[in-house]
Parts: structure tokens; C-alpha cells; sequence
């Protein structure tokens, strides 16, 4: 299924990003509608099978909450013509393995300048190896992150635990993991707020605290804009058979 409205032939591409186990690659229609994808995200939701998601919508992929949050995205960008860059959010693997990506999409234009679909990437995230440059230099920040998340970290403290100055700490935080230090805490906050849902009966509050925010208000609204799905949903969810 191609749509007339999108000239770019995706062929290339696709093959492409059928070689990057860690990125998912899809292009959809004006509709929503999965026209192109590669085969990481056919392995994840389809039984690798990419015919399965051609034609599809999100609601008809994913469950319910995490659809939902896709395709908001997907409008916003259909209607506005901004594209969205890096942003942190959560995605549900088979076997309810959960995992944190950052996911840029753009919107695509047909010959006549009409905004015809949109395209995107979301790319898994991992901890760099001791290889990468300039890893070695930030690991004692890193850890300090790590260890202690839960207190009221200020990214000028974490800068200053490195060595660094804020800028040369951002810098080397951005090339190495392609996100912000704040973006970069919220995630140790929330990876570990996830397995806590995941695997204890802990209330939202409790865990709220447990994972540095101030309550648990602040807690479902960051992980609410992150994950597209509040906690105590993300719960339900996981739980689920």
C-alpha cells in the first residue's frame, strides 16, 4: 500500500534501516497508516512479518495507552508540519520487555507542498561502551547519577563532580548519549520508577519518592510525558495477560 502523495520511493531507505536492529523506521500516511517500515519494527510488533503492519494504525499495533500517545504525536506533526526531535519516550517490546527510545518524526510533503504523511525513527537507548570517547571522563559523573537519582540533583553539581564545566558536560553527555543531562536523570528516574511498577506493589507516591520526585504529582505528570502513559495505567498494562 503507497500512497499516490508521497513521491520519495522509500525503497532504498527501508533496506537501510533493515540493517539497524536498534532502530525502528516507518513511514505512514496522511491517515496514520503504516505504508513503509522496516524489519526491526516488524520483528517487535508483527512476527517479523512486515505485511502484517502495512495499512495499519497504531491503535492496532500497540495496547490502548501507548497507541493512543503515537498518535497524538503523529497528528501534531501532520497538522502543524513541525517535526519532533529526540524526544525521550517509553516503548513496549514483545514479552512486555519495556525499553527507552528517542524518537524524531517529520512530516513529509507531497509535490504540491500539501503535508502528505509523515516518516520517523525511534532509536533504542544504551549505555555507551567504556570504548566510546570521552566515556571514560564523564563515568565518574555517571555514576554519581546512577547512585543517587533519588536525592535532589542539580546538573551544575553533576558537572562539577566531572571535572567539567556545564557546557563541556552537556556537550559530551549530548554526543554520547544524544540527549540532555536533564534528559539523561529523568531517565535513570524513570527507569527505575518502571521496574518498581513493574515489580512491587509500592503506591504511585511511594515510588515517587523513592525516584527523587518532589511528589507524586510530579511524578505521574514526567512520567505520563515521557512514557504517553500514566503510571498507574503503565501498571495495568504490564500486568495484564
Amino acid at each position: 500500500m503507497r500512497s499516490p502523495d508521497l513521491s520519495i520511493d522509500h525503497a532504498v531507505t527501508e533496506a537501510l534501516f533493515d540493517a539497524l536492529p536498534d532502530v525502528v523506521f516507518f513511514v505512514k500516511d496522511a491517515k496514520g497508516r503504516y505504508l513503509v517500515v522496516n524489519q526491526t519494527l516488524a520483528d517487535r510488533c508483527a512476527g517479523g512479518d512486515k505485511t502484517n503492519l502495512i495499512g495499519k494504525k497504531p491503535s492496532e499495533v500497540f495496547p490502548p495507552a501507548l497507541a493512543a500517545s503515537y498518535t497524538r504525536q503523529d497528528e501534531a506533526v501532520l497538522a502543524s508540519g513541525k517535526c519532533v526531535e529526540h524526544q525521550l519516550e517509553l516503548h513496549l517490546y514483545p514479552g512486555r520487555i519495556t525499553g527507552w527510545c528517542l524518537t524524531s518524526k517529520h512530516p513529509l510533503r507531497s509535490a504540491d507542498g500539501r503535508i502528505a504523511g509523515v516518516t520517523g525513527i525511534s532509536r533504542d537507548l544504551n549505555a555507551p561502551t567504556d570504548r566510546a570517547g570521552g566515556f571514560a571522563e564523564l563515568a565518574a559523573a555517571l555514576n554519581y547519577m546512577q547512585d543517587h537519582f533519588a536525592s535532589g540533583l542539580r546538573i551544575e553539581d553533576i558537572a562539577r563532580h566531572a571535572g567539567l564545566s556545564l557546557y563541556q558536560f552537556e556537550q559530551r553527555v549530548r554526543r554520547l548519549f544524544q540527549m540532555s543531562p536533564l534528559q539523561l536523570l529523568h531517565k535513570l528516574r524513570l527507569d527505575e520508577a518502571t521496574r518498581l511498577l513493574r515489580e512491587t506493589n509500592l503506591s504511585l507516591g511511594e515510588i515517587a519518592l523513592q525516584t527523587g520526585w518532589c511528589d507524586q504529582s510530579a511524578f505521574t505528570r514526567h512520567f505520563t510525558r515521557y512514557a504517553g502513559i500514566a503510571p498507574g495505567r503503565f501498571r495495568v498494562v504490564l500486568r495484564t495477560p
